[in-house]
């Protein structure tokens, strides 16, 4: 934010130990203010609920076209959201982030990689509120089944779901440092990713072979994860964790293989 007592350090600062936590935090703030400065209020509302929007129209097709019966659990809304949710939290922190050199030039002490984490601890922030505020209201509407039963879970899919993101953010921020126009074609290539994610129905009772497609899925098992939170007897025959860390710890890998190799050029 402009006005914030945070301030970034500047070319002219006098040299010193560089203060990272207060640099990832000043751009964490200023990032804030900034993000949607460009749009009109209502399309940055509109931006940020966006996941909100896709539950209920989701949710909406379901039960137009094939009843009121959810495919797991009391409600329609709360099995969308449990599965639409958590891949949205992947699709925006695995964007990555464009022009880190220029960015990085501007301010003396920060380094490209800060602003890569800041955005991506800002959409962590963004989309944990608005899972909150998400779960908070079919809570308060009357499904009790809202709270988790078994938080651990959800927060060790959320941890998956971060560290998966990661890794994909620093590979595609690598790629847009070649290709500035690769942000939208990943945009575009990602929206269908979430028809093969589990996130619109239980993996375990898919018929083959859609099963098999979706458990090749890593992002299928954080969500199978994410959903034991609220179902503690939630079909997950088909969950691998080992299958999902090695997902995990091979993308991190890779990711910082791609990034080392950009920051060489």
């Amino acid at each position: 934010m402009a006005n914030s007592s945070i301030a970034l350090p500047t070319a002219s600062s006098k040299p010193r130990v560089r203060p990272w936590l207060t640099i990832v935090v000043a751009l964490i703030v200023r990032d804030f203010g900034l993000r949607f400065r460009n749009y009109h209020p209502a399309i940055g509302i509109l931006l940020f609920i966006e996941p909100i929007i896709v539950i209920a129209t989701m949710s909406g097709l379901k039960i137009f076209l094939f009843g009121k019966e959810p495919p797991f659990g009391p409600s329609v809304l709360l099995f969308m959201g449990t599965g639409i949710l958590p891949f949205y939290i992947f699709r925006r922190c695995a964007t990555g982030v464009r022009g880190l050199k220029s960015r990085a030039l501007e301010y003396y002490l920060v380094k490209p990689f800060d602003f890569l984490l800041s955005r991506f601890l800002i959409s962590i922030i963004q989309n944990i509120i608005l899972m909150i505020i998400f779960f908070s209201a079919l809570y308060i509407y009357g499904i009790r089944e809202a709270a988790p039963v078994l938080p651990d879970m959800c927060l060790i899919s959320l941890f998956a779901i971060a560290c998966f993101s990661i890794g994909i953010s620093l590979i595609n921020t690598s790629i847009q440092s070649y290709f500035p126009g690769w942000a939208q074609v990943y945009g575009f290539l990602s929206r269908p990713v979430m028809m093969f994610s589990g996130a619109f129905r239980t993996v375990d009772l898919s018929p083959e072979p859609l099963r098999t497609v979706y458990s090749w899925n890593p992002l299928s098992h954080m969500i199978e994860l994410f959903r034991l939170g609220f179902y503690p007897n939630y079909p997950h025959a088909s969950f691998d964790g080992i299958y999902l860390t090695k997902w995990c710890a091979g993308v991190i890998f890779v990711g910082i293989l791609f990034y080392n190799n950009k920051a060489k050029d």
